[in-house]
């Protein structure tokens, strides 16, 4: 077992409650799949590293609330940080293996405003739609006239 570990709980408001406050300035939302990244230190103690939701909106997956305690970057030993490649960040890592987890959908869509967050997710896969903000991760092909209603009806519940 490696230094990071992302498991899927109930629990997410114990587990990541605190750090998605302090970033978000409000509670975690009520969605029905919560996934947290865990760092194991070299002491063997378990520190949250980060946090996302997923919710089933029709054909398609909704994802939302990713963060990253930012503060863990300057403390984990870079030897450590390179068990996450080839991904290059614990938010990317997280994102990926949330998707993972999910069962089989036409896509999993998220609503980024942020240009950090942006640049994380377009390395997971997920790409811009002609949409401000809405970014998909297709997991089907599908014709283009497809994807752009898909991509109108999950706007109608942005932001998630």
């Amino acid at each position: 077992m490696g230094r990071f570990l992302v498991v899927e709980t109930d629990h997410a408001e114990y587990l990541a409650g605190g750090l998605f406050r302090r970033v978000f300035g409000q509670d975690l939302p009520a969605h029905p799949r919560h996934f947290v990244s865990l760092y194991r230190t070299e002491e063997g103690t378990f520190r949250v590293a980060g946090y996302v939701h997923f919710s089933a909106f029709e054909s398609v997956h909704l994802a939302g609330g990713l963060v990253v305690d930012r503060a863990l970057y300057s403390e984990i030993p870079a030897a450590h940080l390179q068990e996450l490649a080839p991904c290059r960040s614990i938010g990317e890592h997280l994102m990926k293996q949330g998707i993972l987890a999910l069962p089989d959908s036409a896509a999993v869509f998220a609503y980024i405003g942020d240009r950090r967050s942006i640049e994380v997710n377009e390395r997971v896969g997920y790409v811009r739609t002609h949409l401000e903000n809405l970014y998909a991760y297709w997991r089907r092909d599908l014709p283009p006239d497809v994807r752009r209603l898909i991509a109108e009806r999950v706007m109608r519940v942005a932001p998630f």
